[in-house]
């Protein structure tokens, strides 16, 4: 079967000192992307300066600082790939990982989408006090993850738009609605993307709404749930 469109959505807030590489591990996929978006919610360190730097290899949109399911909704509408992936702007993909979810999900029609292993590092550039606060596990994790998926454009829409209300939990929202849409997933037991942990991660910042926010999402998936 002659490969789909792959579109690459990276969503970015003030991150200047990582995102290039981020965007140079999606460029340089051995399974090349038909199109990278990157959306900048209204930095105001270097990060227009890095994105402007690769000039028509990517596109590029700005938009007023919302949030990131903001960035991410925006970025959804302006890519056209039968397949989408996402990249938080503070991680690296593995060369093969698109080449290996794309096969997947081409040699089986029934799948939505595909994961894979992520590893957790801490940056080289990191406060040595992180490393004391935040426990990074040894070997890679298996699960589910944004940074690490690859999913069909169709079953995205019918799942629907990033909730911009979800300030931490905008994909476990989105997860929890496309699983009672009836997701069917792959979890390749290989890794496919880095996980950076540098203090400024958005579950670290706002540790204290990580739990809170979660346990919103699945209240509000079970009460669907059972008004179905």
């Amino acid at each position: 079967m002659e490969d789909g469109r792959v579109s690459v959505l990276i969503a970015v807030y003030d991150g200047a000192r990582y995102l290039g590489e981020a965007i140079d591990s999606v460029l340089g996929q051995t399974r090349a992307p038909d199109e990278v978006v990157v959306v900048d919610d209204g930095s105001v360190d270097a990060t227009p300066e890095v994105i402007a730097g690769y000039g028509d290899r990517i596109t590029a949109i700005r938009e007023p600082h919302r949030g990131n399911a903001s960035a991410l909704n925006r970025g959804l509408a302006a890519t056209s790939g039968d397949y989408v992936a996402f990249l938080d702007a503070d991680d690296v993909w593995v060369p093969d990982k698109l080449v290996l979810q794309l096969q997947i999900l081409e040699e089986n029609e029934d799948v939505d989408a595909v994961f894979g292993l992520v590893k957790q590092f801490l940056s080289a550039d990191a406060d040595p006090s992180l490393a004391r606060q935040v426990t990074i596990p040894s070997a890679p994790q298996a699960g589910v993850s944004k940074t690490g998926m690859l999913v069909r454009r169709r079953f995205l829409e019918k799942v629907g738009e990033f909730d911009e209300t979800r300030l931490n939990g905008d994909f476990t929202d989105w997860y929890a609605r496309a699983l009672e849409h009836g997701l069917v997933s792959r979890v390749p037991d290989v890794v496919v993307a880095h996980r950076r942990i540098h203090g400024a991660n958005l579950g670290i910042r706002r540790h204290d709404r990580q739990w809170p926010e979660t346990l919103e999402v699945l209240k509000a998936s079970l009460d669907r749930r059972r008004g179905a």
